[in-house]
């Protein structure tokens, strides 16, 4: 068996793993999807292994690029994302492999850490090659039928007509306030938004902007019913922007009949449940920086929107 680092040629290959491994089921497949998550990433190309034998295409690995900050300290992290192995060749250790050789190859650009928020099946696998579990990802739930009668009388056009220049704006004075609480954050600047909601093949989202905030959310269907899920809110303090933000979720929801919305900001609606809903984060640290291991292994130390870990 070889293993090796893919290249832009055996994108079409590493489709087709995907599909006779894990099917269509969960996540869509296509070329225009890999590159999107992998070439074009705003935060750079993925590091992206592939394994071999006899000249065929047996196990694909794939980690996609990030970037959290702490302070003013900016971190180059990766996410363990798209793994597959061709259903004639598992039980060989091949996702194992694969996996520790691309922690190396990542660790030699320096200090960083992998992060995922993996299944209940996969769980234990990861923890094996020294994964560790940070905690089960705080959501707020919130029942729209709270504010269906308020939405009667005032509802909201969902436009998108914030320019780039105030996004970017936006998005500099929302990184300079959370660098300030020293808390782990994604930094948001406008190509990364464009490229994660607005020009993402996976899913259809609903954008909601004014000079003053950014919203991004999706409809996602349960088996039982529709929830809204609010995965980005880029704003200020202000009171007022706030309450137009919720006004603009709700009337959202209730357009595309939701019955749950949900969202990591606990502040922003007045009823709801909030706890442990998510899925389990995981932490991979490959730093030699055993204060900042300690601080990211609390789920705390976390300022996260839905976006910045759901998968994709």
């Amino acid at each position: 068996m070889i293993i090796r680092e893919a290249k832009q040629e055996d994108i079409d290959s590493i489709i087709v793993l995907l599909q006779a491994s894990l099917g269509e089921s969960l996540l869509k497949k296509s070329a225009e999807i890999w590159n999107f998550k992998h070439v074009i990433n705003a935060f750079g190309e993925s590091t992206v292994l592939l394994a071999e034998e006899n000249s065929a295409l047996i196990g694909v690995r794939a980690f996609m690029t990030w970037r959290w900050q702490i302070g003013n300290q900016i971190w180059n992290a990766y996410r363990a994302v798209d793994t597959a192995t061709h259903p004639n060749h598992q039980g060989k250790g091949i996702f194992k492999k694969l996996t520790l050789q691309a922690l190396d190859k990542i660790h030699e650009k320096g200090d960083c850490f992998v992060f995922n928020t993996p299944n209940d099946q996969s769980r234990p696998g990861y923890l094996k090659m020294g994964w560790q579990e940070v905690g089960k990802i705080k959501v707020a739930l919130v029942p729209t039928f709270f504010y269906a009668l308020t939405n009667l009388f005032f509802k909201m056009k969902i436009e998108n007509t914030i320019t780039p220049m105030q996004l970017e704006a936006l998005c500099k004075i929302q990184n300079r306030e959370l660098a300030a609480n020293n808390l782990l954050f994604t930094p948001k600047s406008t190509s990364y938004l464009k490229w994660r909601y607005e020009e993402n093949p996976l899913q259809t989202y609903f954008i909601y902007s004014t000079p003053d905030c950014y919203v991004a959310m999706y409809v996602k269907k349960n088996r039982f019913f529709k929830e809204l899920r609010v995965v980005e809110i880029i704003c200020d303090k202000d009171f007022k922007i706030k309450k137009n933000i919720r006004k603009a979720i709700v009337s959202c929801a209730l357009e595309q009949k939701c019955y749950l919305i949900t969202v990591a900001n606990k502040y922003l609606f007045a009823f709801n449940i909030y706890g442990h809903f998510g899925p389990k984060l995981t932490f991979k640290s490959l730093t030699n920086n055993a204060i900042f291991d300690a601080k990211a292994l609390d789920i705390n130390n976390w300022k996260y929107s839905l976006g910045d870990l759901e998968l994709f």
